[in-house]
């Protein structure tokens, strides 16, 4: 049996080759979406991935899981590294920095507004 997603003509299961080829698929789709003014990259995304759930409800719970695994594996694996916006970056504010405005902050009231009014 032969199922057809994205113009890739996949086995029912699908092989991990041919999973990995729809990941580069998707990949290059996103880049060239990109650079479409007229295209909402959230929605473009979000499309990809619905065609990806509706192919896969016709598998088994696992071959979902393994499909799933190989594709998202990919996707990791070709994704760009954003230097930009480091992961550790998203640890939050530290408590010092909070600590420093906050310090600042009652400094700029006092001056600018007790000390005016006493």
């Amino acid at each position: 049996m032969s199922r057809t997603l994205d113009g890739l003509s996949f086995d029912m299961p699908p092989s991990a080759e041919q999973v990995i080829a729809l990941a580069h698929l998707h990949r290059t789709k996103l880049d060239e979406a990109i650079f479409h003014n007229e295209i909402h990259l959230g929605e473009f995304g979000l499309a990809q991935r619905k065609r990806v759930y509706d192919f896969t409800r016709e598998l088994d719970v696992p071959q979902r899981e393994a499909f799933y695994q190989v594709y998202n594996g990919e996707l990791l694996s070709i994704a760009d590294d954003d230097d930009l916006h480091p992961a550790e970056a998203e640890g939050g504010l530290s408590i010092f920095a909070m600590v420093v405005v906050l310090v600042i902050i009652a400094a700029i009231l006092y001056f600018a507004v007790i000390r005016a009014v006493v």
